[in-house]
């Protein structure tokens, strides 16, 4: 109920802060921001982006071909190395040009397709990376727990009589009465 004041003056347009929810709503809310950040400070977010910022290094490369170069070295070179010695004596195949451009071009293809599969694991461990992050900022960014409304200022019914009677005292005034 406005005041008299506020009848005769009017009053001033005002911003005034309303909850969005309920107080159980509210209270969820709260809880889910203190998660977050709780799990940003530690718990699975923090394992797993251990786990993704670990991929990036020189340590994380050598783990990853660890196994292709031991495929490589006990599959690949030998198999050169039999189609080699089967074109008759044996040690003269294998001292041969073409044998060591075989072996050279097959450790240089080797190397580059390791290093592309690895090079798309980095870019998919960053993407994940990136990617849960906005998840978790997303989550708290998105929770408005209150939002701002503004109430529109009056004219009184003292100021609307006072204009009322000075425009009726102009026109008066301006038509020579």
């Amino acid at each position: 109920m406005p005041s008299l004041k506020e009848i005769w003056l009017g009053s001033s347009p005002s911003l005034s802060k309303k909850p969005t929810g309920t107080p159980e709503q509210a209270q969820f809310g709260q809880d889910l921001i203190s998660q977050l950040m709780q799990s940003l400070q530690g718990g699975g977010y923090g394992q797993s982006q251990d786990y993704l910022g670990s991929l990036f290094g020189q340590d994380a490369f050598n783990q990853f071909a660890q196994p292709y170069n031991q495929q490589f070295e006990q599959q690949v070179l030998p198999g050169i190395a039999e189609r080699f010695a089967g074109f008759g004596n044996s040690s003269g195949a294998l001292s041969s040009s073409g044998f060591g451009q075989a072996l050279g071009g097959g450790a240089s293809d080797f190397q580059s397709k390791l290093a592309q599969l690895f090079s798309q694991l980095q870019m998919q461990g960053a993407g994940q990376l990136g990617n849960q992050f906005n998840q978790q900022a997303q989550l708290g960014l998105g929770y408005q727990p209150f939002a701002y409304h503004q109430k529109q200022g009056s004219t009184g019914a003292g100021i609307q009589m006072m204009n009322s009677l000075a425009g009726g005292a102009r026109g008066a005034a301006g038509a020579g009465v």
